[in-house]
């Protein structure tokens, strides 16, 4: 397993609790291919904010994204890799940080990590991350999640 196991400390109280929260799960020991924590500070409407950016990967070739901005604004982006039988294709959302806490949105984290390997069967993950999140808003798509081609039963193959 490849990563950047060395999660920084932010200074903003929340993200610093979501940062410590992370570390303790998944600093030392994790589920993912890889994982990688960043923190930045941007320039949101003319203010500098501090921001938080996890990235997780999966064998499968799934990537998940979840961004943490210090005024509590939250992004998760599922994505579905470019490969030989299929697209990129990205599914996005801004969920509502109302009650979740730093232990809540680390579970959240791992449950969407696990759940974006749907995308690698052309399955959405949609209904489930709204649940995960409480995510009763709109999504952002790019690209398209391609149906598998049915499969065809071989000669000598008995079909019912």
């Amino acid at each position: 397993m490849a990563d950047d196991s060395q999660i920084p400390l932010c200074r903003s109280e929340w993200l610093q609790d979501v940062t410590i929260e992370l570390g303790r799960r998944f600093a030392v020991r994790h589920p993912f291919r890889t994982f990688t924590v960043q923190v930045d500070t941007c320039d949101q409407d003319g203010e500098q904010l501090e921001r938080l950016t996890v990235w997780a990967s999966t064998m499968c070739g799934t990537l998940v994204n979840l961004t943490l901005w210090e005024d509590r604004t939250i992004w998760v982006a599922v994505i579905l890799r470019a490969a030989e039988n299929n697209p990129e294709y990205e599914l996005g959302f801004y969920p509502p940080s109302d009650g979740l806490t730093s232990d809540r949105l680390a579970e959240a984290f791992r449950d969407t990590v696990a759940i974006s390997t749907r995308l690698c069967y052309s399955d959405s993950p949609e209904a489930t991350l709204r649940q995960i999140w409480k995510h009763s808003g709109e999504f952002q798509t790019k690209g398209t999640l391609v149906a598998l081609p049915k499969t065809q039963p071989t000669s000598g193959e008995i079909v019912d």
